[in-house]
Order: C-alpha cells, then structure tokens, then sequence
C-alpha cells in the first residue's frame, strides 16, 4: 500500500479476498445486477483504500461513481452524505434532498442506476447522519430494482440493518450484504509491505521490529517506513530501534488531529477516561466530563468509531492516546481531574462481596428499594433462589431508575436459560429485559442481548402484553385499537403470572398514547395504592409521575399539580427516582405553560437534571418541553436545537409515533419564527403522515394544528377546516375537550360556536349540567379524582376504601368528596345515587 496505486490489487496486501469479493461486486453491476457490500475495520486498516480500488475498477469499466466521506464534525447535518453523492459528476442532480420524500429520493438514484450502472462509495459511514442512514437503509431495500452497487466503508455495523415496515411489511426485498471484516496485518503481511516499500527484501530484524510497534496496522506503517525513507534510512536492525518511537509518533499525531476535529464535550469525556482508566462506568465519566447537552451514550458512540476510546462498560483508552488527550491540561488540571476520578471510582463501583442473598424481603433494608440489596439477589450465584424473587427484584430495581444494576447482574439471562424457572416467571422476565433495553438502550449494557431470546410475537402473558402495547405505540407499529387492546389485557389479574410495576406502568401509558386517558387513570390508581402498601416510596413516585403526565395530556390541572407535588415532595426527601426526573421537570414546564405562566416555566426549565437520566425513556420530553418554553418565549433559535435533538434521540430508537412526543409540529413552529417557510413546512406534514399512519385523532389534530399554521393558502385553510371538525365535535379526542383547549382551537382554526353533538347521544351535550336542588347550573368541572371517588361511593365503599384504591390518603378521599357536593349541589353522599355528569 505504499508503493504504486489503490488501482494495483499487489499494493493492497493480505487483502486478496477482499480484492476478489469487490472485483466481482464491480462483475456483477456490468452484469446488470445489484451488489451491497460492508467494509469493516479499524481506522488504518484500509478501508478508504479498498474503496478507492473498487471505485476505479467500475469507472474503468465505464461505470457512473459516486462517493461521499462522513465525519464526526458533520454528522448532525442533515443528508450530508446525499449532499455529496448528489454533486458529484456522475450522480444525479437534485435539489435539496430534504426537499424530496425518502422514496422519491431513492428513486432518483435507481433511475440514473438504470440509464448507467452506478457504484455508490461511502466512507466512514459510521459518522453518517441519522437521514442519510435511513436514507441507505431505504436504498438497500430497493436495491435489487437496478444495477447498483453500494459500498460502505467503516466501523463495526456501519451498514445499517433493513427495518421492516410498518405491522411487519418489508419495504422490499433487501439485497444481501457482504461483510469483509479487515484484520491487522500479520508479520508475513509486514514484510510484504516493507519489500514492496524498499523495492526488496528487508532485515528480518527489521520487519519483527516494525509488525510489534505498528500492531499490524497498514496506516501507522505506513507513515513509519515514510519517515524512514524521508530521513535516508535504510531498513536494518540498526534503525529497528527507531520504530516503536515513530510508531508512537505516528499513532499521536493522528490521536491529535482526530482530538481537534471534536467538540469541547467530546474533548472533556476523552479525557475524563483518560484519566480515571477503566475504572468507571458511563454515567459517572460524564460527570467527571460535566457534560451537558450532549448524551454521554451518544458522546461514547463517537469516541469509540474514532478509535480513542475501548470497552462499553467501562470505557478506556488505547496506548499513547491518554497523554495526547491530557496534553493541553496545565499540571494543576491533570491533577485535579484524577483527583476528581479517585474519588467518584469507589462511588460507583459495584459492590466487591455480594453477601448471601436475602432471606425474608430483599428490600427489607429500608423502605425505598435499596440496591445494594437488590443487587446482592439478583447477583447471587445462588441457584436455590427463586425466581420469582429474582423477578421482584428486579422489578422494583428498574421501576424506581436502576436499571443500570439490573443491568449488570447476570441473574435475568441466567434464570431465563434455567431449567426449573417456571414458563409465567420467565415470560414475565423475558417482558422486563427487553422493557429495558428498549426504554434506556445504551447505558452501560451487559453484553446479555445476544443470550436473551427476542420478544415473542404474539406476546404470551400480561407482561408481555404491557411491552407489546408500548412498544408498539412508541413505534407506531400497532394501530391504536390493537395498543389498547394489548393495554387493557396487561392489567387484568391472570393467576399464576406474576404482576410487575414496570410492565404495567407501560401499558397504563400505551393507553394514554391510544387516546384511553380514563382506562390509564384506573389502571394507574392500583399500581400507586399497591407499591404505597409495600412502603416503595420511589416506586410511589415513579407511578405518580407517570400518573401525572397522563393527566396533564388529558387536562386534567389540579389532578397533574396534585401528583407532581407528592413526586418532587419525595425527591426532596432522597425517594425520587432519577429516570422520572426529566418527565417531572418537563410535566412543571408544560403546566405552567398551560397555565400561561411563562416566567414560572423558565424558572422550572433550569432544574438540574441527573446525568443517568439522559439516556432514559423520558429525555426527549424534557427536550421538547424546554423547546416548547423557548417557543413561547419568542426564542426560536433556542428552542429549535433542543427539538431537533429531541427528535433525532426518537428517531435513533424507533419511537415515530408523534402521540409520544409531537417534536416535528414545534420544531415547523420553530422554523417558520425563524424565516424558513418551507423547512416548516416539510415538518408539519411529515408530522402529519406520521399520525394518519398512528391513526388516533389526538396526533392527527395537532399535526393539522401545525399545518394550518405553517402552510399557506388553500392548503393551510384545509387543515384549519379539518382540525376544526376533528377537535371541535361532540365527540372529539379527550386530549382537546378541557374548555381552555376548546378555545385555543378554535383561536387557530377561526372556528366558532358550540362542539356539534355525538351521533346517538340522545341530544345531551358537554357543558354545565344543572345543580340536584334547581337554581343557577353548575360552572365548575370534575376532576378525574373526583369523578372516580364519587363512583366509588356510589359503589358502596367506605372512604378508607376509597383510599386504598386510589392509592391516597383518607384526607385526601375527603377533600376529593367535599368538592364533588359543593360542585354538584348535593348534601351528602345520600346524593350520589343519581348519575354523574360527564368529564369535561
């Protein structure tokens, strides 16, 4: 690789393989046929050149080539890789890619593949921007429709998988990738490059030397036999003595161009792992990194493709590449860094003897599921520990943020391979795993995935059940009547399978997402009432906040202010869970945003929020909340990045369902206060696809609440129109009946007059219903607790009753009645046995 050319297959050494794979991947495009091949290795391993070669083979062969290179201080640029296939001479010209949809966009590359057989290089695909990868992945699918060869050049899985469409329809039939994974040279292979470098064989002396400093690797070789040669050396065991020096040199040299192409965040994780070694994990490193905006999962991801940075768990850096990051640091920093890492190490190092395992109740330790204990059960090598235990456990662990400790204990794999857990345990754990992996998938994962089985389709059991509708909802996979139909199966009792937190916390919120905020209010009020009873006050707040957001999606204020008091008062006593601390923060921005306190927001949005949870299920909402807060404050260029960071953290995972999180309609409102129309505009109606395609008409109003207002003309007045008749009916989403919605849509769509009636609802409309005793109707609402309490009286139970199924105090149970007679004008519960009024 030396000498001669990439074109010349002798200058590409133990890559005869490879040469042979691509040259008939070159044979088959002239053939007519399509050809998708992976190149992956290890930055100097010759991945550029093998591109380089196969790209001269086709254009030769008079091929059309294109070829693009991603980088690390490009790769939040939108097509940024499209961008540069299209401007080259033998690609398509094209407008803006962003102005295209995804398969229009391939299209324009199939049918210049069918007039010309085209070849596509990408190099450095691990840097590729979150479009352009969904757009590769569009076009392998497609792929076999012409002859096209894509060539992708890399880190590990920098090809991206093929994802099915929507209820498990392929797009296409995906072309077969061929994976060539590069190898470090062996001291053959060195002495090979070496002769072909100095025209001859070289001293034996020599080629060891240089196969031990450079470890195989073509690039550092490369620069070293260069040096050499520049200085007039000559290749003897006399000058074998320089090369470990050179080879340091040329390894630090490229550590420090790859250090200046990162930002400052990047920088300062490089070198908290350079300082503290391999003795912390993740969450702590961003920490000691004191990152802010950037996720330190994500952070690790870009260190790692470079090749500064090793290991997941706890991650480290190679030889000779601390010191190039701890160059610039003055010697009272370097100092003060370690000093900082010593101390943080103990911290979070898990516990060094687990003890035996407990005997009576893991958590018995104290009343907030604690986890050192948890840890000591689940880790236990024990085999006589049941593993139904295991499964509490765990459940609780995860239920209150730690599913880091879940996580690292190898008890879930290992129960779920042992023969004597019974079939409803290991559903139910199966459920909890992939519960995990889902909502927090990168932090400081066990490498369990490959020994866990996938989730079964059909789901067996209510566990599994509650994953499935979540899942299902984030995804937009499921329609919304199969979501609540799994939901709903989720939280009914099925003897002999065990009723978890977790599973359930999800289905309650895949119910809210389908637009069931009543079935998600009755189903959470149980959950709370049973993890109070177990005194699991972090678990309490756990369901509380998710208890609160599905009554703020509905409306339901005071409900949402109530919840949200119990869950910061129990933050502020040290029983809070840390994953909810995003959703809480943003559950007090949107409510007072609601409430159209706008200073009260800002004061809310600068809460400090825990780096573990930066990688959980619930940081985009506060993403989108803080965005939202800057849209309201005028603030568009601040509340576009925290939207579109919100977006790209949903898209990494799969979640397109805007019913989630609608960041596409706030992010077109944030375009447009920004002078862009027509970026505005592409949002809102992809947001708009993306709901039809859910199919609930919550998503569907706001997405045509957004079009209304980014569009223009005829086409803004028919999504005003349409929003009007989807929110402004009789039976209209929940989410938009409260009175304050009701005008805020038809301020938007210039609608006026009453909701139109529901079909067959006998003429009875929403509104105030007259008081029991005659006079003036009543004014004032019910709230869902309330509406639930008064239910529960007419039922026959006692107040305390009440309160243990709605998981409240007995006050509390009294308040709740004493407004429902003041509203409604009755006595006493005497009163209660005429039908309620309707929610509003």
């Amino acid at each position: 690789m030396i000498a001669g050319t990439d074109r010349t297959p002798a200058a590409l050494v133990e890559r005869d393989g490879e040469l042979a794979l691509l040259g008939a991947a070159v044979a088959d495009l002239l053939a007519g046929r399509s050809r998708v091949v992976a190149v992956e290795g290890a930055p100097g391993t010759g991945r550029s050149a093998l591109l380089r070669y196969a790209a001269a083979r086709a254009r030769d062969a008079g091929c059309a080539v294109a070829h693009a290179a991603a980088s690390p201080t490009e790769s939040a640029l939108p097509f940024g890789i499209v961008t540069q296939l299209l401007a080259g001479p033998d690609a398509p010209g094209a407008p803006d890619p962003a102005a295209l949809p995804l398969p229009a966009l391939c299209e324009l590359f199939l049918a210049a593949a069918r007039e010309r057989p085209l070849l596509l290089a990408v190099d450095d695909a691990q840097w590729a921007d979150a479009d352009s990868r969904r757009w590769l992945e569009a076009l392998i699918r497609r792929a076999r429709g012409a002859p096209l060869a894509i060539l992708v050049a890399g880190t590990r899985g920098a090809v991206p998988a093929g994802r099915p469409g929507r209820g498990g329809r392929s797009d296409g039939a995906p072309a077969a990738v061929d994976r060539l994974a590069l190898r470090p040279l062996t001291p053959p292979g060195v002495a090979a490059m070496l002769a072909a470098a100095f025209e001859g064989p070289v001293d034996p002396a020599f080629a060891g030397a240089a196969a031990e400093a450079c470890a195989g690797n073509p690039a550092v070789l490369r620069a070293v036999v260069d040096g050499i040669d520049a200085d007039g050396l000559e290749p003897s065991a006399h000058t074998a003595a320089e090369l470990p020096r050179r080879a340091a040199e040329s390894v630090g040299d490229r550590t420090a161009r790859l250090i200046d192409g990162l930002s400052e965040e990047h920088v300062r994780l490089l070198r908290a792992i350079a300082a503290a070694g391999p003795h912390l994990g993740p969450a702590a490193l961003g920490e000691l990194a004191g990152l802010r905006s950037v996720p330190v999962s994500r952070a690790l991801c870009l260190l790692t493709d470079t090749g500064l940075v090793e290991g997941t768990d706890t991650p480290r850096t190679p030889p000779g590449v601390a010191e190039r990051a701890l160059a610039a640091l003055t010697g009272a920093d370097r100092a003060a860094l370690h000093a900082r890492a010593a101390v943080l190490a103990p911290r979070t190092a898990p516990p060094a003897d687990p003890g035996p395992p407990a005997e009576a109740d893991p958590f018995g330790e104290g009343p907030d599921c604690d986890e050192r204990a948890g840890w000591r059960l689940l880790n236990s090598p024990d085999d006589h520990v049941p593993a139904a235990d295991r499964l509490r456990a765990a459940d609780l662990l995860a239920t209150c943020g730690h599913e880091t400790t879940v996580r690292r204990a190898a008890a879930l794999p290992r129960t779920l391979a042992h023969p004597d857990t019974p079939q409803p345990e290991r559903n139910a754990l199966l459920a909890l795993h992939w519960l995990i992996e889902d909502t927090a998938p990168t932090e400081e994962s066990a490498d369990v995935a490959a020994r866990v089985p996938p989730l079964p389709v059909p789901p067996r059991g209510p566990a599994q059940e509650g994953v499935a509708a979540l899942r299902g909802a984030l995804s937009g996979a499921l329609p919304p009547a199969r979501v609540r139909a799994l939901a709903g199966a989720a939280l009914l009792p099925a003897p002999g399978h065990p009723p978890l937190f977790t599973t359930r916390l999800a289905a309650c919120y895949a119910l809210a997402l389908a637009d069931s905020y009543e079935d998600a209010a009755a189903g959470l009020d149980p959950i709370v009432a049973q993890a109070r009873a177990l005194g699991a006050r972090t678990a309490v707040a756990a369901a509380l906040a998710v208890r609160a957001s599905v009554a703020l999606r509905r409306g339901w204020l005071q409900e949402a202010e109530q919840d949200l008091e119990e869950v910061e008062w129990a933050a502020a006593q040290g029983s809070g869970s840390v994953k909810s601390v995003p959703l809480t923060t943003a559950l007090r921005i949107l409510l007072h945003l609601e409430r159209d306190e706008v200073d009260d927001a800002g004061r809310a949005a600068t809460a400090e929020v825990p780096l573990r949870a930066v990688s959980g299920m619930w940081w985009p909402t506060f993403l989108y909340a803080r965005g939202r807060l800057g849209l309201r404050a005028g603030d568009h260029g601040a509340a576009l990045p925290d939207l579109l960071e919100c977006g790209r953290g949903l898209l990494a995972r799969g979640w397109t369902n805007p019913s989630f999180v609608p960041w596409r309609s706030a992010a077109a409102l944030a375009r447009l206060g920004g002078g862009d129309r027509a970026g505005a505009t592409r949002l809102a109606a992809a947001e708009l696809a993306e709901a039809r395609a859910w199919g609930s008409a919550s998503a569907i109003g706001t997405a045509l609440l957004a079009v209304g207002r980014v569009a223009e003309g005829e086409r803004a007045r028919a999504a005003r129109d349409e929003a009007a008749r989807l929110l402004l009916r009789g039976d209209s989403p929940a989410e938009w009946a409260a009175p304050r919605r009701v005008r805020r849509v038809r301020a938007l769509t210039g609608a006026h007059g009453a909701p139109t009636p529901p079909h067959g609802a006998g003429g009875r409309t929403p509104g105030p219903f007259p008081a029991a005793h005659g006079g003036e109707p009543v004014r004032e609402e019910l709230t869902a607790a309330e509406t639930r309490a008064a239910g529960l009286v007419r039922e026959g139970l006692t107040n305390g009753a009440i309160a243990l199924r709605l998981g409240v105090s007995r006050r509390m149970v009294e308040m709740h009645l004493s407004r429902v007679y003041r509203k409604l004008g009755l006595s006493g519960r005497a009163d209660l046995s005429r039908p309620l009024p309707d929610k509003d």
